[in-house]
C-alpha cells in the first residue's frame, strides 16, 4: 500500500498575506505618540502643581510660570495631534501609533483647557 504524493499546495505551512507588500514604519505616528505621551504626563504634573498652588493660596505668585509651561506643553500636544493626523495617510503604513498619538494629543489640549478653567474659578 502506497501513500499519495503531497501536492505543492499542501506543502505550504504558512498562509500568504493578501494585502501585498509589508507595512513600513510610520515615523509621523511614532513622533505623534512620543509627543502625546510626554506632553500629557508633564501637563498633568503642571496641573497638579497649579491645583496645589490654588489650594494653598500661592497661585498668584507662580500662575504666569505655570501658564507658560502648560501652554508650551499644550502647544507640543497640538503639534503631536497634527503629526498624528498626517500619520493616518499614506500607503502600507501602520496607523496604530498615529491614532494613539492623535488621541493623546487631543487629551493634552483638553486637559490644558480644564486646568485653566479650574485655576480661574473662585
Amino acid at each position: 500500500m502506497t501513500l499519495p504524493e503531497p501536492s505543492p499546495a499542501d506543502s505550504q505551512a504558512s498562509p500568504k498575506r493578501a494585502s501585498g507588500p509589508p507595512l513600513v514604519p510610520n515615523s509621523l505616528g511614532k513622533a505623534s505618540l512620543t509627543l502625546g505621551i510626554v506632553s500629557i504626563i508633564l501637563l498633568f504634573s503642571v496641573g497638579l502643581c497649579a491645583g496645589v498652588a490654588k489650594e494653598q493660596g500661592w497661585l498668584p505668585a507662580v500662575g504666569v510660570l505655570l501658564f507658560l509651561a502648560g501652554g508650551t506643553l499644550a502647544f507640543a500636544g497640538a503639534i503631536g495631534g497634527l503629526l498624528g493626523f498626517l500619520g493616518l495617510f499614506g500607503r502600507n503604513r501602520s496607523r496604530a501609533a498615529a491614532i494613539a498619538g492623535l488621541l493623546l494629543s487631543v487629551l493634552t489640549v483638553l486637559l490644558f483647557a480644564a486646568i485653566v478653567q479650574n485655576a480661574q474659578a473662585p
